[in-house]
């Protein structure tokens, strides 16, 4: 048995794809997956199976399609591959208000991506995520705006804040 985050891409947010937690866990227990627990509305589930990393993926999207109607991307990654990502913050040891650094987590291998001139916020790829260090806070920032993330192509994605991260990293650890 194996402990996995998953990571919903856009439930939740604004009144749009609607998918109760507590609804969520009772199906995915019934879907057969041990230990369902989530982490506020957002998307964030830390759940045991016996599956790989992408019969997980795909059992979490049926399950959400067949009893709330959506279709979502959804990241996996396993508890070890978390606490690897929660202890790789490239902008760890600055100081940095952790609502402000982020990790995108895709579906494939991170392409290259440079931050363009005169842009605040620094970015840095490692493997399947891309860490954003927003010095003026997301909801500000322009930097969607200038074509940075068009390198990602067909890749799915969803961002978390370091503090998520490191909350389904200590999460994922508790139910080892």
């Amino acid at each position: 048995m194996t402990t996995y985050v998953a990571l919903l891409r856009g439930v939740n947010v604004g009144g749009h794809r609607k998918v109760p937690m507590g609804e969520l866990r009772e199906a995915l227990a019934a879907a057969g997956f041990e230990r369902v627990r989530t982490y506020i509305q957002s998307g964030n589930i830390v759940l045991d199976s016996g599956r790989d990393a992408s019969a997980v993926a795909a059992g979490v999207a049926a399950v959400i399609a067949e009893a709330f109607g959506h279709t979502v991307p959804v990241m996996v990654r396993t508890a070890a591959e978390i606490d690897r990502i929660a202890g790789a913050d490239p902008f760890a040891g600055r100081g940095l208000d952790a609502s402000k650094v982020t990790v995108t987590f895709l579906s494939g291998p991170a392409p290259d991506l440079a931050v363009p001139a005169g842009q605040a916020e620094e970015a840095h790829a490692a493997g399947s995520e891309v860490w954003v260090y927003y010095p003026d806070g997301l909801g500000r920032s322009t930097l969607e705006r200038t074509g940075f993330w068009k390198p990602l192509g067909a890749l799915e994605a969803t961002t978390r804040n370091i503090r998520t991260v490191r909350k389904l990293r200590d999460m994922a650890a508790e139910s080892a």
